[in-house]
């Protein structure tokens, strides 16, 4: 259509919401339909159940920005990292709303494909789309809120880990990291990696089906995403559990050959892999005993968990070195208001920073 090469500042709001609202797949699981301001949702809840909610704000990820993904990838990302938290609450995601900025030179085929991302993601972890709401802005960002069941008796915090409870790591740490750096470098990727590392970049998804299996089971005691890096995740468990933690780093899942390529091809050790965010992964504090249960169902869902270490009663956080020597382990994580010598959390970890500090 010849509209859709227009920007959005020659085609006015009215018009370009109701073209947005229009492409959106019809539900009868809204009352009324889709909200232009709110949306009516028959929401019955058991005396068991309470609503899980979270808000996150995302702008135009890497994968778009780089060349390798259309605006639908800017869309599914802003949905994916909101549904991440629910998930990791022990929550079933039902619904979202969406506020997308735009700047105004912007065309509508642009807000399409931003918004067919958005529905994409929706459809995939079955939430319905109930209200947004569509602005000016000075770049690109959406704000997405998720709303959730959970059973009051199972829901998951950061505050439950237990000593003795098993430190697990879902999927693989540090293919996002890899790949973004390859990519920024143009670096000449092999091609039996080249789906592996562009799939990373483009569909940073979070473990849900596995997430909501441990939920049904009353698997964890604690959760929370790696969305700042493991070690960060660690140190926030710890914190709010008021326990400490010892980890195997040699137990850290990261894939052999994204280990081999990007200490070969980037100079990147296997620690900044291990302390990279990205992947969109979870950390669980669970008992011994229900790992042996989590196993059999995260291999029924068809992903990946490696127990990592275990939660202690004193307060350090430490890790076993190369050698097996235990020492502190560094606080690294992604900070989105400050930077370490001028350097974001990517660029710090290319320049492969100590993780292991002294001696316990």
């Amino acid at each position: 259509m010849m509209i859709d090469k227009l920007t959005l500042r020659e085609i006015g709001e009215k018009r370009v919401v109701a073209e947005l609202v229009g492409q959106l797949t019809a539900t009868d699981r809204l009352l009324d339909g889709m909200g232009h301001d709110a949306g009516f949702v028959p929401f019955a809840l058991s005396e068991d159940e309470i609503l899980v909610v979270n808000t996150d704000r995302s702008g135009e990820n890497l994968a778009h920005k780089l060349g390798l993904a259309g605006p639908e990838a800017v869309g599914d990302l802003a949905v994916s990292h909101a549904v991440s938290d629910i998930a990791a609450a022990g929550g079933n995601p039902r619904l979202l709303t969406v506020s997308l900025l735009l700047p105004e030179n912007k065309t509508l085929d642009y807000a399409k494909g931003v918004m067919r991302g958005v529905q994409a993601a929706a459809e995939r972890w079955d939430l319905v789309i109930a209200s947004g709401d569509t602005k000016k802005n000075g770049s690109v960002a959406l704000v997405v809120t998720v709303i959730g069941k959970a059973k009051r008796s199972s829901r998951l915090t950061r505050s439950g880990a237990k000593p003795g409870d098993v430190l697990v790591v879902t999927g693989h740490l540090g293919t996002m990291f890899t790949a973004a750096l390859a990519h920024q470098r143009d670096c000449n990727i092999p091609f039996e990696l080249s789906e592996l590392l562009r799939s990373a970049l483009i569909n940073q998804r979070p473990p849900v089906a596995l997430a909501l299996a441990f939920s049904d089971n009353e698997i964890a005691h604690a959760c929370t995403d790696i969305s700042d890096g493991l070690v960060s995740a660690v140190y926030d468990l710890c914190n709010a559990s008021d326990v400490g933690a010892s980890l195997d780093l040699a137990r850290v899942p990261v894939l052999e050959e994204v280990e081999s390529f990007a200490k070969r091809h980037l100079g990147l050790e296997r620690e900044s892999l291990i302390a990279a965010n990205g992947d969109w992964q979870f950390l669980y504090a669970m008992s011994p005993e229900a790992y042996e249960r989590a196993v059999t169902i995260a291999s029924t869902v068809g992903i990946q968990i490696s127990a990592v270490g275990a939660f202690t009663a004193d307060r350090s956080v430490s890790a076993n070195d190369a050698a097996g020597v235990r020492r502190s382990l560094t606080r690294l994580e992604n900070d989105g208001f400050s930077k370490v010598n001028g350097k974001g959390f990517f660029a710090m970890l290319a320049d492969n920073p100590p993780i292991l500090g002294d001696l316990i």
